[in-house]
């Protein structure tokens, strides 16, 4: 086994929120963000979080294939303490090499990985956080696979607790889909299932996904005619499929179209047309379709992954060229970035996006988004991902290669955690109350913060606006200006497990001025209307 610690956590700081009308902004934000394994490791990333098997909390899963060819099967790395330190586990394979890992975790934290072979597909399984693996290298039961997925979700026909879907493009014939029940306790090997036919058309690459509460089944299909979302409430055994838009499948895509669900059942499908990231939303399980173009200037973009929280709480990550806005990925010549969109309002009529870089410059020249040959850099290995953990944060899955030329091969696995909130889930995260008062050029603060799930608040610091920080350690404090103006004072609360939020407040100060503070526009006093604007920044 190996462990990697953090090496680097940026600082991009600001609290989200949503713009005041409907729109885009650009923000920064703060990520914790690290390498998982080695260099090589990158290629095509994975990561997600679920429980564990020994009901110990919730781990992080990370999974990326070694590539074909090679003797080692596909990587897994799981994380015990939210991200910021990796172990490599080792499958130990009959066939080795691999390609187009993915993984899944049952409610119980069992382990279903997905390698690729293109001779067939596996699904190996580990019963016990990845110490033991059962092995099934021919579970595709096809020849000639290409891009399988995973998904586990509530059982829809009765038979087991749980359903797992395995699906796969079998090249001479298309889509295939294959379930196996799982059942708490149970033992494999598992028994497949064969789902239902269905008609499709173009290539079958896109992923599917299941609603983690109802258990309806959800798989995307680009076709000539636009986008279609395939529907099923009966655990696979019958398919309605539904037009989602009417793009020209090489104008709405140059990857994979991602679905995801959030908690409330609402559907999320996003895509790219390489100049824009787009999103569509469905309130009727797939029946009927809004879409929204999510990103406003005009860069060359590929690669996006998406995941739902709480209702109408969606991020998108996506590789963007830092410079560049025309051309394919694979004729680019510059530096691209990774980035990430997010609302927490997709349900809304025009939903507000707030967009943010999580790490500049992470790969230079071409990226192929299909294909296994040609000149461009597949370095980044065809995909990104993003999750969203029980706390509501975002995890991100990239590569890392930076200027090592194409198809070197030589990308770092990273991975990002978000540090600032608001979350993707309500109820978590630090609250801060406050009350300011000023005399002539002073301002005294009064606050406090607490954590919505109790834990530790460790730091409450003010920025006073002028250059000025000041840790908060007895919940107060006091501030003389030098000169006569307006300004932000940013107070930020820090919980035991790093999250942070923040409050803005606008204070005027001038000499004999009573002109006295602006209230923030928007800003709800939570604690103080909730009685608790007396509670001290640490638990009893």
């Amino acid at each position: 086994m190996r462990t990697i610690a953090a090496y680097l956590t940026l600082t991009l700081l600001l609290a989200l929120a949503p713009a005041a009308t409907a729109g885009n902004e650009t923000a920064d934000m703060d990520f914790l963000v690290l390498p998982v394994g080695d260099p090589g490791g990158g290629f095509e990333p994975h990561v997600l979080a679920g429980p564990s098997y020994d009901d110990s909390g919730e781990w992080y899963y990370y999974d990326s294939p070694t590539g074909l060819g090679g003797t080692q099967g596909g990587n897994l790395w799981i994380s015990k303490d939210y991200g910021e330190t990796w172990v490599w586990y080792d499958k130990d394979t009959i066939v080795g090499s691999s390609g187009d890992s993915f993984t899944a975790i049952s409610k119980d934290g069992y382990i279903y990985y997905t390698d690729l072979y293109l001779s067939s597909a596996s699904v190996d399984t580990s019963l016990d956080g990845g110490e033991t693996w059962y092995l099934n290298p021919v579970a595709s039961q096809y020849v000639l696979d290409d891009r399988q997925w995973l998904d586990i979700g509530p059982s829809r026909d009765g038979i087991g607790d749980e359903t797992l879907y395995f699906s796969f493009n079998q090249i001479p014939s298309g889509l295939v889909m294959v379930k196996a029940p799982i059942t708490t306790g149970n033992e494999v090997p598992y028994v497949w299932q064969e789902c239902a036919v269905f008609d499709t058309e173009a290539r079958f690459r896109d992923n599917h996904a299941v609603d983690e509460a109802s258990g309806m089944l959800y798989i995307a299909n680009a076709q000539n005619n636009g986008l279609h979302m395939l529907v099923s409430d009966d655990g696979c055994n019958s398919f309605t499929k539904y037009q989602v838009n009417d793009f020209a499948h090489r104008e709405q895509q140059n990857i994979f179209a991602i679905i995801d669900t959030d908690m409330a059942g609402n559907v999320y499908i996003g895509w790219s047309s390489r100049d824009h990231i787009w999103l569509a939303v469905s309130e009727d399980q797939g029946q009927t379709w809004r879409q929204f173009q999510v990103t406003n200037t005009t860069r060359v973009r590929a690669l996006l992954w998406l995941a739902a929280g709480d209702a109408g709480q969606v991020a998108i990550g996506y590789y963007e060229t830092a410079n560049h806005s025309e051309g394919t990925p694979d004729e680019q010549s510059g530096w691209w970035n990774y980035d990430v969109a997010i609302t927490h309002n997709a349900l809304a009529g025009s939903p507000d996006f707030v967009l943010a870089t999580i790490e500049a410059e992470v790969h230079k020249n071409g990226i192929q988004t299909t294909g296994t040959g040609g000149g461009s850099d597949r370095d980044l290995g065809d995909f990104t991902t993003v999750d969203i953990d029980d706390r509501g944060r975002i995890l991100a899955s990239y590569g890392k290669d930076g200027d090592d030329g194409n198809n070197a091969r030589n990308a770092l696995p990273m991975f990002a955690r978000q540090n600032d909130g608001p979350f993707l889930r309500e109820g978590f995260g630090p609250v801060i109350d406050h009350q300011l008062d000023r005399s002539d050029l002073k301002v005294y603060l009064h606050a406090a913060a607490v954590d919505r799930e109790g834990l530790d608040i460790t730091t409450l610091t003010v920025d006073w606006g002028d250059g000025v920080t000041t840790n908060l350690s007895d919940d107060s404090a006091s501030h003389t200006y030098l000169r006569d103006g307006e300004y932000e004072i940013t107070l930020r609360a820090t919980n035991e497990l790093g999250m942070r939020n923040a409050t803005v407040v606008t204070v005027r100060v001038a000499e004999a001025d009573d002109e006295g503070l602006l209230p923030p526009p928007g800003l709800p006093v939570v604690l103080a209307a909730l009685g608790l604007a007396a509670l001290r920044r640490r638990r009893d």
